[in-house]
Order: structure tokens, then sequence, then C-alpha cells
């Protein structure tokens, strides 16, 4: 209590804090957090209480939902949408009924997988933190170890963020099933970093608290070989000591100790003694609750137990209530509780198994009578009781339901419990021909995997996915093949070497060649030439098509879409006078059709090839106005992005110290985020910090470990930086700058934007060595780059240095007058 009541103070005083209760199951975690919550109301702080679910069929997120219905139910309108803001869209879509609080709201933009849970967390943390300034907030999420990765995930994204802020976080979870590859040891091994994060680890009660503890509970002082026994037996573990104690009548405790039995089986044996003073209806209902969980509500249990009049099912819980089996949940009348996860878990391993199973089904099919408008929304639950149901309840409909919820886990972001939804769909199915819900959970899982796995296993989603595709084409449903192509969020295409064009050629074959299908798969068609494989002629003629059909549609998203991924692909082909062209195009078009995604995106590209050009006007014109609609997007790539953007025309003009300002803005974002490294190492190096420099410089360098050999930002970045650093403060650094210049430089996948970064660094590595034969190579291959900037460098100057160490001091000096004329103009 003194390290819970000193994190209060300091989240009272503004100082965000997360306090994690550790212990094993019935040490006391929950009723620790009871007494801080009490605490916590007393000082005028507003509590929201969450509960982890032990089974797979809870909603994604759903200890952070029943936290943020917990404070919508009672708020009014107008302050609740004040407290969201134009988050409230991005919480609608895991919470649908905020509509009945805040109407008009719509969908928000689309974003890519990753960054659309980015807008999601930032959203809900936005909200919690907006709350707190009216009054100071205490948050408690029980039952951590029984979280689904995306409440946990949210959980690391929020407390980065509430350092600065009157919210106190506090987690209970069972150290016990803490281990090896659980997600929550990932998590907490990202929360020890945050220096208001603090453990508390909860050990059972001495041997004389246990005397003192047995003797206030019945009475009865025990003697001091039973107590030792007791001790020694439960640990100091208060629930078990108490369940064994409250199982015993007080003339038993006098006699011999037989009623201490080993642990932890006693408490099991405790529990159903206790169970055993219950009648039998009592025992019924209970057993019928224990299998919809534990938590359960009348209306479902009143179903499930038709042979009992009301009567008897209220006079029943009220029973168990008062012996304290079960406990009313805070959120109002009719929901309950088990007293602990071990009674619920006693209760139900008294249920033989046939009877379990269809238990299982009879609460799936209430479920589906009770929730049959909107089963979507407890599909989850579903596709879990029906599950446990076996081959009572059919598979048809797991399958069904389990469909369901994985659809549900990727539109909310939820991508690891997608995986477990599509993974038993696929493992019922194992073994019999592709029909379409095989091939709906290839494509769903494929979908999660994409945003699941490291890149090396990304091979085993493009197998899922082609045997989607394989599936759809046969059937002739085009409707999915357009989608598998042109929304599957195809990642890191010129790392992997997975090819897709094969794919797309046969896809346009099945579709009208004037219409809208086919002008997405050209779209798609020219991403794969121009970004997976560098045949930038070919990316070309099939974004011609696109935007040929886009505009004879009036297909807006399309065209402008086709416009974005051909400027990127005259950027990685160095053709950055296209770049401008179609990116000011798709700027125009973005902003007329209020599409803040399609806009960002343009005014990057536009950004980044007026730099490279020396446009200083037009690079600091979209800079400037970037921000804006990155800020209405919620996207971290594209925030971090911006604020990069914000600090280049700093850097460029020599004002070092305010581009960082921006700069940290990014990285505090995406600390890993490869630009935004490359431009803080220029800055730190440029100022003359070299600590600085080099500790930014090995975050990129642990960045480049993790990523494949290739033409990629972490290996083409440091293959600039690193000489720069070298040629800045004369110090050498490991051989990882010229590694990642071989990679690039040595690649199969050519993409001339890359290699243009590591020829600059290897040239500068030449100029440092004076090896004349390596500047004569590198001045016949950068030659034809005269008059453009690489991040910040000009290419001219390089060149004039190249020209002195070969000895060509003619060309040398036409290099720097041209370098000269392009600074200044610039």
């Amino acid at each position: 209590m003194a390290v819970l009541n000193a994190a209060l103070d300091d989240a009272l005083s503004g100082r965000g804090q997360i306090v994690m209760l550790a212990g094993e199951p019935g040490i006391g975690k929950t009723r620790l957090a009871q007494e801080l919550v009490a605490s916590a109301e007393r000082r005028g702080a507003c509590v929201l209480w969450g509960w982890c679910y032990e089974h797979q069929g809870a909603p994604p997120y759903w200890p952070w939902l029943q936290c943020i219905r917990a404070y919508i139910e009672p708020a009014e309108s107008g302050q609740l949408r004040q407290d969201m803001g134009p988050g409230a869209a991005d919480i609608y879509e895991i919470l649908p009924e905020l509509t009945s609080k805040l109407e008009g709201l719509e969908r928000p933009p689309a974003l890519e997988p990753e960054q659309a849970r980015f807008r999601l967390f930032f959203s809900i943390t936005t909200f919690l933190k907006n709350v707190s300034r009216s009054q100071p907030l205490v948050l408690v999420i029980d039952d951590l170890h029984w979280a689904d990765e995306s409440s946990l995930l949210l959980l690391e994204f929020l407390a980065r963020e509430i350092a600065t802020s009157a919210v106190m976080v506090v987690g209970t979870y069972r150290d016990t099933e803490v281990s090896g590859r659980h997600p929550l040891v990932r998590s907490l091994g990202n929360l020890v970093r945050e220096s208001h994060f603090q453990r508390a680890q909860l050990a059972g009660l001495s041997r004389n608290e246990v005397g003192e503890f047995v003797e206030a509970r019945s009475g009865i002082p025990l003697a001091d070989t039973a107590v030792d026994t007791l001790y020694q037996r439960t640990g100091g573990n208060p629930l078990f000591v108490g369940e064994v104690v409250g199982s015993v009548a007080p003339e038993e405790m006098s006699g011999d100790h037989a009623w201490i039995a080993n642990m932890p089986e006693a408490v099991r044996e405790a529990i159903l003694r206790r169970l055993s003073r219950l009648s039998e209806p009592c025992i019924k209902i209970l057993q019928t609750a224990s299998v919809i969980g534990r938590e359960f509500d009348i209306p479902l249990l009143r179903v499930l137990s038709q042979e009992f009049k009301e009567d008897e099912l209220l006079e029943s819980l009220d029973e168990a209530l008062r012996i304290r089996i079960i406990e009313p949940l805070p959120a109002g009348p009719g929901g309950y509780r088990f007293g602990h996860a071990l009674i619920q878990q006693a209760v139900s391993e008294e249920i033989p198994s046939m009877r379990k199973a269809q238990a299982h089904a009879a609460v799936g099919q209430a479920l589906e009578l009770i929730h049959q408008n909107n089963l979507d929304e407890h599909a989850g639950e579903l596709a879990y009781h029906f599950a446990e149901a076996g081959a009572i309840g059919g598979t048809e409909k797991m399958v069904r339901y389990s469909l369901l919820a994985g659809e549900k886990s990727l539109e909310t972001f939820a991508y690891e419990q997608a995986l477990v939804h599509f993974g038993r769909v696929l493992a019922a199915k194992e073994g019999l021909a592709v029909d379409a819900e095989t091939a709906a959970a290839l494509f769903g899982l494929s979908r999660a995997q994409a945003n699941t796995l490291p890149r090396q296993e990304l091979r085993e989603t493009h197998l899922n996915l082609s045997r989607a595709f394989d599936y759809y084409e046969s059937v002739g449903d085009t409707a999915h093949i357009v989608s598998i192509i042109y929304d599957f969020p195809f990642p890191h295409l010129s790392e992997t070497g997975l090819r897709f064009e094969g794919m797309v050629a046969r896809a346009l074959e099945l579709v009208p060649n004037d219409s809208i299908e086919a002008g997405r798969l050209h779209h798609s068609l020219g991403y794969f030439q121009g970004l997976g494989i560098g045949e930038y002629q070919s990316a070309r003629e099939s974004f011609d098509l696109a935007l040929a059909i886009a505009r004879r549609k009036g297909d807006a998203d399309l065209e402008i879409r086709t416009l974005n991924t051909a400027a990127q692909t005259d950027l990685w082909d160095n053709r950055f006078s296209d770049c401008l062209n179609h990116s000011l195009v798709a700027i125009d078009l973005a902003i007329t059709a209020s599409d803040p995604r399609g806009e960002v995106i343009a005014r990057y590209w536009a950004f980044v090839s007026s730099g490279w050009l020396g446009d200083m006007e037009q690079l600091q014109r979209q800079a400037s106005m970037m921000l804006e609609p990155a800020e209405r997007l919620r996207d971290r790539i594209w925030l971090t992005t911006a604020y990069k953007a914000v600090a280049w025309p700093l850097m460029l003009q020599g004002d070092w110290e305010s581009a960082k300002v921006p700069n940290q803005r990014g990285l505090d974002l995406m600390p890993r985020e490869p630009r935004s490294l490359v431009q803080r190492i220029f800055l730190e190096a440029y100022s003359g910090d070299q600590n600085q420099a080099e500790i930014h410089l090995e975050r990129l360098e642990d960045l480049v470990r993790q990523v494949e050999v290739g033409p990629n930002t972490p290996n083409a970045g440091l293959a600039l930086v690193a000489p720069l650093v070298w040629s800045i403060f004369g110090v050498k650094r490991s051989k990882l700058g010229e590694t990642s210049i071989t990679n690039v430089l040595s690649s199969p996948a050519k993409a001339p934007w890359f290699t243009t970064w590591a020829r600059v660094g290897a040239a500068m590595l030449a100029v440092m060595k004076n090896d004349t034969e390596a500047a004569r190579e590198q001045y016949a291959e950068l030659k034809a780059s005269s008059g453009i900037m690489v991040c910040g460098v000009n290419v001219d100057r390089v060149l004039g240095q190249l020209a002195v160490v070969t000895g060509i001091l003619d060309d040398a000096s036409i290099h720097f007058n041209h370098a000269y004329a392009f600074c200044q103009k610039a």
C-alpha cells in the first residue's frame, strides 16, 4: 500500500504512473487494488476497472472496452465529444454503441493496417489523457496474464504517453503463469524501460500472520504445530488459508490436523467443501455459470436455466453471494463474477466432459438467441463456445463464427487474435479440399500474418495468399481476386524477393479490359514492377493504363493512389522531375476529394523530389503544408515523416538546434524510424556533438542488423551517414557502414534511389582513404547524378573531391563551381 499510495500521490500531481501487482493466484492482488481504488475515490479520482477474460471468446481490447464503457455510460454527450475529439471516430471502430452518445460518427480515412492500429491507440490514449485533465484518472486492469496481445500493445502505448498526465494504471497478473514466450513477458520488458513504471511482488503472509488470520476468521486460536503445518502447506497464501479454514467447522480445528491437506489440491477440496453447503439447484446454476465464464449475467443464465423458476434462480444466486462464491459486478445490476478464478475452475471441473460440451453448445445457442440482431459483435464468444462444444455443436457454427470473429479482429487491428480465429478454422478444415470457408480463412490469416510475422517468415503469408487466390480464380470470384491484389498490404517487396506479377496477370484475364477492376489491377501491377523488381518502364505503362481507366470512370481514389505510387516509382528511379509532376497533380486531386492520406503522401513525394532538385521554395511549401493532413490522418508513420519534413529546411539553412525539435517529436513517435535517425545523425554531426551522433548511429546500426540485406532505407541510410560521421570527426566506427554499402551496391534488386545513397557514402570513403582507384570508380558511377542533392549532401561537391583524389583538377574546379551555384540557388 505504501508503494501504491506513493504512486497515487505522483499521479494526482500530474506525474503519470504504472504499477504492476504480481503474485500467485489468491495472493491478494485484486484485493490490494480495491484498497487503492477506495483511497483514490476518496481523493477525487475517477476510477475505471477492466478485467481480462480467461478464454478466447472476448472481443479484442476487452478490458479497455470495459473501462471506456464505464466512463461513457454516465457522461454527457457534450463533455464526451470534447474528451474524445476527432478520435471518437476511431474509438467507434471498436465500440459501436458510442453512436448512442455521439451522433454523426463516420469511419475515419483508410490507412495501412499497422498505421490504423496506431491511430486507434493514439485516439484512446488522447481520450484518457483528456479525461485526466478535469479529474485524475485511475485505471485498473485485472488478470493481465489473460489479456489478448492487442490489449497489451495498447497498454505499452499508453505507458509511453502518460508521464506528464494525472493518470495511474494498475495492472495485476499471476507471475506463476507468465514465462517464456507469454505475450505479457514482452510487454513487461518494454514497460520496465519507462521511468514511471514499478512492479510490486506480493508475498504470502508470515507464519505469525497466518495464525492471526485464522483466529480473526474463525475465532479459534490454533496450536503452534497447526499454524506451522498450515503455513508450510499454503505458503501463507491468504486465499488458500481462507479456503481451507472456511471449509472446516470450528470444533474440528481443535482436534487433529488432518483437515490441512496437501496444497494446492487442498484448495480445490476446500472450495468443493464450501460448495457442498449449497443447495442442489444452486450448485447446478453455478455449474452452468462456470461454463459461461468467470463473469456472467442473469439474462443469459435465465435462458440456460429454464428448469428453474425465477424465484429459485434469484434465491440460488443470493445463496452463493452469502458465502462469497460469487460477487456482483460493479458495472450495474444483473452482472456477477466468481469470487476467484480458482473457484470457477473448481466448479467447472466437476462437470463431466460430455455434459460440459453440451453446456457449451447450449451457451452458444443462447447467445445466438440473445444477440441475434448483432451476432458480429459477439462472434468471438460464439466461436469459443461452439469450439468447446466440439462434435455436439457441429463444426459449421464454429467455422462460421470464427471467420466472423477473425474479420472483426482485423477490422479492430487485433491481428494476434485474428491469427487464432482463422487458425482454428484451418485446423478444422485440414485435409479437406479448399472451399469458400477455407479460402476466407487463408485470406484472413495472410492479412494477419502480414502485420505480425517478421520479414523472413513472410513466404508463409505468400503461400496462404496464393492458395486463397487459386480458389477464387477457380470459381471466378473476381471481387475477392481484386481485393487480394489491390487491398492486401504487400510488405517489404524489395527485401523479401516475393513476386506477384504473375498473379496479377492471371487476374487481368478475368476482368473486362476497361473496368474499374482492371484499373486497380494495373495499378498493383505497376507497384510490383516498379517497387518490387525495378522494371521502371513496365511500371510506367501499367500506371498509364490505370490512370486512363480511373479518369474515364471518374474514380478519384484510384487516380490519387496511382499517381502517388507512380511518384514513388519515379523517385526510386531517380526521375525527380517526373516524381514532382505526378505529386503536384495528386495533391490537387486529394484536396478536392478531402483525402488526407492521399494528400500527405503526395506532399511527401513532392517534398523529397524538390529537395533533391534543389528547389527550396517547393520543399519549404510542402514541408509546411504536410503536417496538417498528417495530424488529421493520425497516422504514426506519416506524422513522423511530417516532422522530419519540417526539420529539413531548418537543417539546410544551418539552424541545427531548431531542426532537432521536430525531429525529436518524430523520434518520440517512432524511435526506430530509419529516415528520422539518419536526419538526427546529420544534425548531431553538423552541430559537433560527437557523443549524440554516435548514440543515434548505434541505433541505426542495430536496426540494420535486424533487416534483410539489400536496397532498403536502413542499409542505404547507414551507407551514407557512417562515412559522413567519419569525415567530420575523424573517427572510424565499425565496418557496418562499409558492409551496408556493399549490400546495397551488390544487390540484384536495383533501386537507383538507394544506390545513389550508397554511392555517395562509398565516394566519401574513397576520399578519406585517398584511394585513387576507388575514387576513379565512384566518380564514373556518380557523374550521371551531377546537379542533385542526396539528403543534404551535394553530389557535385563529392564529385569535386573525387576529382581531386584522382588528379583531374580542372574537372574538380567545374564540380565545385556547380556545387556552389546549386547551394546559392537553393
